[in-house]
């Protein structure tokens, strides 16, 4: 196999099942022998005690183009995150949840938009389906665009965009294709290590001042609640979801010389905080009702 285009980088870990439904919503456009010698496969399992080991090597005896790495131990997520990246041999690594799929069709698409459009980094739509990856959870994507849109540099792209959705945007992992020169070219990946978001950190250090694409076309089905906040250590209550984001935030208005007030961001955020308890709360009752 030639250099691939693509590296698309599965980190896992005990979701066997959801693994399998991702892999076979990518094999199944593997069929296209042009997209076949362009798109390799790399999944780093980051300790499953499940069967995730026996899935993949199901699927290696039929793909030659799939490379499995298990950790000895529990590393985390973010060294997950950098250990599945740093396995890469792709042009472009583009990320995928273990518990997210591809539409049909979007390795394709993808190629395509590589071929024609020289940019080192962009964000792919997706839409929220249910568990089951059946049906949608959502009317409409992520992205409210009707129109691939492209900027010269991704600076110009931060700074349209609502800071409501920064922290969002940049942190959803399934939707982030990544020129992998530039990510490689990070040398201190290791100081966001602990974030459980080392993937925005580098990113956004790797592309600033590159040109940067959003794709309108939704390509990814992301189950819409299906997050593990227990596997996030320092993530496991609502404060602390609320610091971690007010603080991504703060990094990237100052990353990307924004102006900004902390102490009117952090006024926000715990009127925010507030919000989010009250509408928890009122879940809880009219479930319960």
């Amino acid at each position: 196999m030639s250099t691939p285009i693509i590296s698309i980088c599965i980190p896992t870990y005990k979701r066997a099942s959801c693994l399998k439904q991702c892999l076979d919503s990518i094999v199944v456009q593997l069929d296209d022998p042009l997209v076949r010698d362009r798109v390799e496969i790399v999944i780093s399992d980051n300790a499953s005690p499940d069967n995730t080991e026996n899935i993949v090597e199901e699927f290696k005896k039929k793909y030659n183009n799939i490379v499995y790495y298990k950790n000895t131990e529990n590393i985390g997520v973010d060294r997950n995150i950098l250990n599945v990246a740093a396995r890469a041999s792709g042009e472009y690594v583009w990320f995928m949840g273990d518990d997210d799929a591809l539409f049909s069709g979007a390795l394709v698409y993808m190629l395509d938009e590589l071929r024609l459009h020289k940019f080192d980094y962009c964000l792919v739509n997706c839409l929220g389906y249910d568990n089951f990856l059946q049906k949608p959870a959502v009317r409409q994507p992520n992205f409210a665009i009707t129109n691939n849109t492209y900027y010269e540099t991704l600076d110009e792209a931060v700074k349209k965009m609502d800071r409501k959705s920064l922290v969002g945007n940049f942190c959803g992992l399934s939707i982030q294709v990544i020129r992998r020169s530039l990510w490689d070219g990070v040398t201190n990946k290791g100081v966001h290590v602990g974030t459980n978001a080392v993937h925005l950190y580098t990113t956004l250090l790797a592309m600033k001042g590159k040109p940067f694409a959003m794709i309108a076309k939704p390509l990814v089905k992301v189950r819409a609640a299906n997050i593990r906040w227990d596997t996030f250590p320092g993530l496991d209550t609502l404060s602390n979801r609320s610091e971690s984001t007010y603080i991504a935030l703060l990094w990237i208005l100052k990353t990307y010389d924004i102006p900004h007030s902390k102490e009117i961001m952090r006024i926000r955020q715990r009127i925010d905080l507030v919000k989010s308890w009250i509408i928890n709360v009122l879940k809880r009752y009219l479930f319960k009702s």
